[in-house]
């Protein structure tokens, strides 16, 4: 049987948490952009949560990603709401 090994997924989770941080810093001045990189962090912490849950058999991970999961389904109608009401007032989608 083979041994998958956990650790690959949290160097990478980690990696990306933080290259996300940064450019979530470095686009404050574009909101869409914030709001894109803020849903990638949200979804490597619902990863992070996933693993972290199924290595010590526990439940409360899955209930936590699922919350998680609301809340950037929610950020993201709000972004789209937002780009349907600049593209509306501008004409174009260029940002």
């Amino acid at each position: 049987m083979y041994y998958l090994n956990y650790y690959y997924f949290f160097y990478f989770i980690i990696i990306f948490f933080i290259l996300n941080l940064i450019l979530v810093l470095a686009a404050l001045d574009h909101f869409i952009m914030v709001l894109i990189f803020l849903d990638l962090l949200l979804l490597t912490t619902i990863l992070l949560l996933v693993i972290i849950s199924s290595l010590s058999n526990s439940v409360a991970g899955y209930n936590y990603a699922l919350l998680i999961l609301a809340v950037a389904a929610a950020d993201t109608a709000l972004g789209l709401g937002l780009f349907v009401l600049y593209f509306k007032a501008t004409g174009s989608v260029s940002i």
